[in-house]
């Protein structure tokens, strides 16, 4: 076993068609990822449709099953930010033969902790399940649901961390190619398995599963033979070439990333309890504006891979004035972009409302709710972007502190406290604009300060 991974290895037959981070934009990284995050949300879409004709128990076990799989597979994400900033580093520093090494890595480590979670949920799924409060029929079609979902997690874990290496080596094109086919597969087999369509068998809510696992399997499946017949330019790994010291700086930087992740989820069910505590009419105007504004956020996303791997390429070529530069200009084109779209949202959001529901309370909530948040559109696009940028050079701490800090200091605490002074549940929307405020303002200073390029 080496331990070296100070290597240089521009020897590759495939260097020649290698972007540089020269040769890459902010826009060219980010368009592919944006129709890639629009594809994926669509899927949901879809399968909620058709589990919505199997009637509300389906879809509660459905909607609650989903939430715990996603807090799970959040640790794989994490995993796949400490990939895209080391992959980014090493191909900014034509160290290509290491940015295949990193994602070796970080394959074995993602179906290292995919078994952990399967193991997880099959022990102690009944208990978790039965926090949210689910009546029994409802409780148990969520178990089978997630038991089925979770033995697919490997997968879905591959098909991240690889998913991100290949974007963080400069091509965006074949994920989205992978993700256009995934996902096409995705809604054929939730439409046949759920309701018995296409000569496919009758499953309902579990078929929904198993159309999302074998949708995940065959993705990963995917990746990997691209990977292998050298359809990416990310070469093929060397078994005998494991660094101990690459996987701890793999752990190093995945580590805060996974840490806000679960801040993160966890701020958002207290933030959505304590909205619970209003009534009916505020969740359902949530849920509604949430899914109203999906569009700008999935523009937001893609933004975020943008900077994260023109900023991690900069900084291993050596170069952080580029790589400070590659970070304004994401964080001014995703602001633009996001900006007029949470404009246009807001304008449109009352009949889009009217189309999810017909309570006139809900209605007005969501409206309110949609603008409250379009405003705050380029105070989100700053997290996006820079955020994005911070963690593509390895700066995974600095998130992980404004997160926790902006969420349970102001967000929730100030939330808190119009709870006890009763105030309306409009206060509660309006903690809102105070968390992205301080988000916005922690992610300047951090970026401008340029700390991130000495880690």
């Amino acid at each position: 076993m080496q331990d070296n991974t100070a290597q240089t290895d521009i020897d590759d037959e495939s260097t020649e068609k290698v972007a540089s981070p020269e040769t890459l934009s902010v826009w060219g990284l980010a368009w592919p990822s944006i129709i890639a995050n629009i594809l994926f949300a669509s899927v949901g879409v879809v399968a909620l449709k058709a589990v919505g004709s199997l009637g509300t128990d389906a879809v509660a076990a459905v909607g609650t099953g989903g939430r715990i799989f996603f807090v799970i597979q959040s640790i794989m994400m994490a995993i796949s930010t400490g990939t895209t900033a080391l992959v980014a580093k090493a191909y900014g520093a034509r160290r290509y033969q290491e940015a295949s090494q990193v994602l070796f890595d970080s394959i074995l480590i993602s179906i290292f902790l995919s078994f952990i979670s399967i193991f997880v949920i099959w022990v102690a799924g009944d208990d978790l399940l039965g926090l949210f409060g689910l009546e029994t029929n409802a409780k148990q079609l969520a178990i089978d649901y997630l038991k089925v979902l979770i033995l697919f997690s490997p997968t879905f874990g591959v098909s991240i961390v690889a998913g991100s290496a290949i974007r963080a080596a400069g091509d965006v094109k074949t994920p989205l190619f992978i993700g256009l086919i995934q996902n096409a597969l995705n809604i054929y087999l939730v439409l046949g398995f759920v309701n018995g369509n296409y000569g496919l068998p009758e499953l309902g809510v579990i078929g929904a599963a198993y159309a999302g696992g074998i949708s995940f399997a065959f993705g990963a499946a995917l990746t990997i033979l691209v990977w292998i017949l050298q359809f990416v330019t990310i070469p093929l790994p060397k078994l005998n070439d494991f660094s101990f010291s690459r996987f701890r700086e793999l752990i190093r930087v995945s580590t805060p990333a996974g840490l806000e992740q679960g801040v993160f989820q966890l701020g958002l069910l207290i933030y959505f309890w304590i909205i619970s505590l209003y009534g009916n009419a505020p969740i359902a105007a949530y849920n509604v504006g949430i899914n109203i504004l999906m569009l700008s956020f999935m523009v937001g996303q893609g933004f975020t891979i943008a900077g994260a791997t023109l900023t991690g390429q900069y900084i291993g070529a050596q170069n952080a004035k580029e790589a400070k530069r590659s970070g304004w200009r994401s964080a001014g084109l995703t602001m633009i972009s996001m900006s007029v779209l949470g404009i246009i949202l807001a304008l449109a959001s009352r009949p889009i409302a009217g189309y999810f529901v017909q309570d006139e309370e809900v209605i007005r909530l969501t409206v309110l709710f949609v603008w409250l948040l379009g405003i705050m559109q380029p105070l989100m696009a700053l997290e996006f972007a820079l955020g994005g940028a911070l963690r593509g050079a390895g700066d995974t701490k600095s998130p992980l502190i404004i997160v926790s800090i902006s969420l349970i200091c102001f967000r929730l605490s100030f939330a808190g406290i119009f709870v006890l002074l009763n105030f309306p549940v409009e206060y509660i929307f309006g903690s809102l604009i105070i968390d992205y405020f301080v988000k916005g303002i922690l992610f300047t200073y951090r970026f401008e300060s340029e700390r991130w390029i000495k880690i």
